[in-house]
């Protein structure tokens, strides 16, 4: 029997949301042996959040990037890193989404490194409630 690695270390989490709400996820990355993952090296995160289309309902960034919607500027924060934590926090303005399932990809990246170094953390359905 063949031995199998894999570098896949995202968690499949589903999220509800509530539609015009603001949103506040804190996330705490971890080791396989409990330890925190420190990720200070990464230099941006972002929570894609597509629907059945691929195309972007909402685009939540750590940077601060003057953009529009679907794009959410410094609504992610990575000052935490060190201890594996990561925190997401936006104002409801930003959550005028419809009502509906989504899929999403949280992502750290290096832009630093080259190639450019980007780690799905995690992923799944997100969902936004009335």
């Amino acid at each position: 029997m063949a031995t199998q690695i894999s570098s896949d270390i995202a968690t499949e989490v589903d999220i509800t949301a509530r539609k015009n709400d603001s949103f506040y996820l804190k996330v705490t990355l971890t080791k396989s042996d409990s330890t925190a993952y420190d990720f200070s090296s990464y230099t941006h995160a972002f929570l894609l959040v597509e629907n059945s289309s691929g195309e972007t309902v909402r685009n939540f960034k750590s940077s601060a990037d003057s953009v529009a919607l679907p794009n959410v500027a410094s609504a992610i924060s990575l000052t935490a890193a060190s201890t594996g934590v990561l925190t997401i926090n936006t104002g409801s303005a930003n959550m005028n989404v419809p009502k509906g399932t989504y899929s999403y990809n949280l992502c750290i990246q290096n832009a630093a490194s080259a190639p450019t170094e980007k780690i799905t953390i995690m992923y799944g359905k997100f969902k936004i409630n009335n």
